[in-house]
């Protein structure tokens, strides 16, 4: 189990790594192609970087951030990077069980 100090997104003090991953940031959210543009800075090789920013398909409905991350293996940004780069899960404002419908 790896943690990490954090102060940022809520959390003041050490989280582990799948906590972060699975509870705060929205790694299953839709990217953006500005996402993708900075992903690719971390990728060395240049012509997968091309690939990377080039391919229509890495932003087709339905991949998340996780899929570009799966797909692009060999781009490694960092921690702090990728708590940059993905936003955090966006919290609930209502759910159906206070639906008034529900009753």
């Amino acid at each position: 189990r790896t943690v990490v100090k954090l102060n940022h997104f809520g959390v003041h003090g050490e989280i582990s790594l799948g906590s972060l991953f699975t509870n705060i940031l929205d790694l299953f959210g839709k990217p953006t192609m500005h996402f993708l543009q900075q992903l690719a800075t971390f990728e060395s090789n240049e012509g997968k970087q091309e690939a990377m920013l080039g391919s229509k398909r890495s932003l087709e409905k339905g991949v998340t951030f996780a899929d570009l991350l799966l797909l692009y293996k060999s781009a490694h940004p960092p921690l702090p990077a990728l708590l940059a780069m993905i936003p955090p899960i966006k919290g609930r404002a209502y759910s159906i069980t206070t639906s008034p419908t529900m009753s």
